[in-house]
């Protein structure tokens, strides 16, 4: 998923760029993390950190790795999961070599930007239509939400490489190879995040309570109504 330098052109590096930094721009503008977010977004940073450093061989001779996109998006916001993933991503850069200088502004649009923006949309979408609770429901909206985040992060990424003039693959082989190989993560990457999600529900609720995503969960509405109910009463 780390473009590295060489692959594309400066013509498709700069405009990346400037897109990251409006992005970046707005994000410090808008985040909005409290003392109990603090801790998660230092864990999600250092735990997919390490994880994206996990390939795993898939179709082709080719690997991949999970992103952790919907995860740090849905429980941190996207604002503040923006700035989560591109501290990954500069980081990974700089000290591992791990996707290119020049190819960074590519790689924080297509799993920053892209990875970390579209779980979010679907997760608000499907949560507005559905009002899930806690069962097969909220699974479903959680494991879509993070299968698309990979998927699409992939796709954007095949499309830079393919229609790149300094690669030896065009775009019709390309792109199938990034779908085929990221439809099969992104199924992983939806049991990570339904897993790590589920679990912080049953475990430490408080903490998703916080979050600009996941508070909308009709399960933490209806508490709040609860409570306003009581608190009424008394």
């Amino acid at each position: 998923m780390h473009i590295p330098d060489g692959f594309i052109p400066i013509t498709f590096a700069i405009p990346a760029f400037l897109i990251v930094i409006l992005f970046w721009t707005i994000a410090f503008k808008k985040i909005k993390i409290t003392e109990k977010q603090v801790p998660m977004m230092g864990l999600l940073t250092a735990l997919f950190f390490a994880a994206m450093f996990v390939n795993i061989p898939l179709f082709g001779e080719t690997t991949a790795h999970i992103l952790g996109g919907a995860v740090i998006g849905l429980i941190l916001g996207p604002f503040a999961g923006l700035i989560s993933m591109s501290i990954i991503l500069v980081l990974q850069a700089f000290l591992f070599g791990d996707g290119g200088l020049i190819a960074l502004g590519a790689n924080v649009l297509n799993m920053g930007v892209i990875g970390i923006f579209i779980p979010c949309i679907i997760f608000i979408i499907l949560n507005k239509l559905f009002k899930p609770k806690m069962g097969f429901s909220l699974w479903a909206i959680i494991f879509i939400s993070a299968l698309f985040s990979d998927l699409l992060s992939a796709i954007a990424a095949g499309i830079q490489v393919g229609l790149s003039p300094m690669t030896l693959y065009s775009l019709n082989v390309v792109l199938p190879a990034m779908v085929v190989n990221h439809s099969i993560i992104g199924v992983l990457e939806g049991i990570v995040t339904v897993v790590l999600i589920m679990t912080l529900l049953k475990l430490r609720p408080d903490v998703l309570e916080q979050s600009p995503i996941l508070s909308k969960l009709y399960i933490f509405k209806n508490k709040v109504t609860k409570e306003e109910t009581i608190d009424a009463k008394e």
